[in-house]
């Protein structure tokens, strides 16, 4: 019998390495998450979440975009994303059939991860003579918001701080988030709602010359008032950092969490590979985007009122040590 010599063995294992390296690209599972259109900053944070999960799990993920968080969340109840990620505000009128789902719960829904708190104002611009949410009465605002319907709480939650609502402004009608910050760029409104840090901020900073944040009273009455709009809502301090484009200085905004949903029946192990991934992957999600520094790996086993944990993820949160029952 011929004994193959050293370079017939190299070549034979170079050959095995590449099969099985073939044969794990081959077999990565191809998984979507639903987020809003590019220029919202959930859109780059998905953008994050998915490249964390695709360099550090054996699944591909892919990005879908939706105009409003109702269809960013039909798509997880409906299968045909297996996450998407949105706010636990808008998770819990979902899942409760309450608001805009009154009478058709998204009952299907589980959470992934509770990822972290976000926080988003009102911004008007820095020469305008606006400087509270007081001096918005009468001014112009987008109403309407036919394709965001989130965007009616979301502002009436910011005004009810000083006991306003949009019935206090003069109405223009807007159909989603990014057609009224751009009708505050065109100069139709006096006044748009956003997240802090989201590029379209930037940008509309940089096409007016400049806008600020408004700050937000932050006494007992003014979180009562914000909390009736919605009970996930409250106020919270932002500290001026590099990339907050329109916080100059400590300034009082509403803060909720950002969560990563799933379907029930999305199989145990993909869920607990995402949230692993997510889990020792920090890095890679600040390198994502900014907002991720106030993520923590604990926080993600972090409770949302009313709403179950997919089994896949209670699994994995356990093993490390930061599922409290």
């Amino acid at each position: 019998m011929r004994i193959p010599g050293l370079r017939s063995v190299a070549a034979l294992a170079a050959s095995i390495a590449t099969a099985a390296l073939l044969s794990g690209a081959a077999a990565a599972q191809p998984v979507a998450i639903s987020t809003l259109p590019p220029g919202a900053i959930n859109n780059v944070q998905a953008q994050a979440v998915a490249k964390v999960v695709q360099e550090n799990s054996p699944l591909q993920m892919r990005i879908v975009t939706f105009n409003s968080p109702a269809a960013i969340m039909g798509a997880a109840q409906n299968k045909q994303a297996d996450f998407a990620f949105t706010s636990n505000d808008e998770a819990g009128t979902a899942i409760r059939g309450t608001e805009e789902h009154e009478g058709k719960p998204m009952s299907d829904l589980r959470v992934a991860a509770s990822i972290f708190p976000f926080k988003v104002g009102v911004a008007v611009r820095k020469d305008s003579g606006i400087n509270s949410i007081a001096d918005l009465k009468g001014k112009r605002m987008a109403t309407g918001w036919q394709g965001f319907k989130q965007g009616i709480p979301l502002f009436n939650a910011l005004l009810a701080t000083e006991g306003l609502s949009l019935d206090d402004a003069e109405a223009v009608p807007a159909t989603n988030l990014l057609r009224a910050a751009d009708d505050f760029k065109a100069g139709k409104t006096d006044a748009f709602m956003f997240a802090v840090g989201a590029p379209k901020v930037a940008e509309i900073d940089s096409a007016v010359g400049g806008i600020k944040f408004l700050p937000l009273d932050d006494s007992a009455e003014a979180q009562a008032r914000m909390g009736a709009v919605r009970p996930e809502y409250h106020v919270a301090e932002q500290k001026p950092l590099p990339h907050l484009v329109g916080v100059d200085g400590p300034t009082n905004l509403m803060e909720y969490y950002i969560v990563l949903l799933t379907n029930k029946d999305v199989p145990d192990d993909v869920v607990y590979e995402t949230v692993k991934a997510l889990y020792n992957n920090k890095d890679g999600l600040v390198a994502g985007h900014p907002s991720f520094n106030a993520f923590t790996a604990e926080g993600m086993a972090d409770k949302q009122p009313g709403m179950e944990f997919h089994p896949g993820a209670i699994k994995f949160f356990k093993e490390a040590g930061i599922w409290k029952d």
